[in-house]
């Protein structure tokens, strides 16, 4: 497709922002495992089920890493097989009026041995949804600036430049793609890995902001990883804002080094 509109070396540079993410599907014709959407949380046995406060966090998904094909996920923690998300569901305009946004959600890793654990008897535990995993192959949304960068718009799409056709081009090949991978793995955009699908600014970018803003140890500089995307859907029953997403995202290094307490979350709506 970039071929058709762009030549070799922007092709080249293009490609070279390519991410491998995974798609979470359901269907009887997807191989599912332990990996669920809803449901209990598996935890390791001294683990406590996460709080805002005194208020438990509701369980979104709960991730077997040994059913993840290849992604854009370098060196989750050594011994975890289970990944648990987190969120006050019913109250999320706390993202924006806490003074600790980052105590409403939580992604909590666990071991082999993790078992299911009872929900607390106040918190309402949905349905759970198994999900199996589609690789697919993301790119960053045109607004975010590494597109610039690497079309040699030194100025960025605001102002228009000389090369600002470059913008356009790219921004008309990414939704083309995206409408073919929506033809074919559906419209709700429940990802893994790979470039976030924004409904508002560049996710990273803002997550960089926003962390910056409300922690003491900011993030460190480096690239952002996609841990988790949840789309609003009716058969999950989790809807977030006006037909919004969730985003929960980590430094690479933070990534590597284990610490899933750095995991930032952000929710955009349309």
């Amino acid at each position: 497709m970039f071929g058709r509109v762009f030549d070799t070396t922007t092709v080249d540079r293009v490609t070279g922002l390519i991410r491998p993410g995974l798609r979470l599907v359901t269907g009887e014709d997807v191989a599912v495992g332990r990996s669920h959407l809803g449901g209990l949380p598996r935890l390791d046995g001294t683990a406590p089920w996460p709080t805002h406060f005194e208020t438990p966090l509701d369980l979104l998904a709960v991730i077997d890493v040994a059913e993840l094909g290849p992604c854009d996920l370098p060196g989750l923690p050594a011994g975890t097989r289970f990944l648990n998300f987190f969120f006050l569901a019913d109250r999320p305009e706390l993202l924006w009026t806490s003074d600790e946004p980052a105590s409403t959600w939580r992604v909590v890793p666990a071991g082999p041995d993790a078992k299911e654990r009872t929900a607390p008897v106040e918190r309402l535990v949905r349905p759970a949804r198994p999900v199996g995993f589609v690789p697919v192959l993301t790119l960053p949304t045109w607004e975010d600036e590494v597109v610039a960068r690497t079309l040699g718009v030194a100025e960025g799409p605001y102002p228009p430049s000389p090369r600002y056709h470059l913008i356009e081009r790219y921004s008309a090949v990414t939704a083309a793609w995206n409408e073919l991978v929506r033809d074919h793995l559906g419209a709700v955009e429940n990802r893994i890995g790979g470039w976030p699908a924004p409904l508002q600014a560049p996710v990273f970018h803002r997550a960089e902001r926003d962390s910056a803003s409300h922690r003491s140890s900011p993030a460190d500089g480096g690239p952002w990883r996609l841990l988790l995307q949840l789309d609003t859907n009716d058969d999950s029953g989790w809807s977030w804002g006006d037909g919004g997403r969730l985003y929960f995202v980590i430094t690479e290094s933070r990534l590597r080094a284990g610490e899933l307490t750095a995991a930032w979350l952000e929710l955009q709506s349309s």
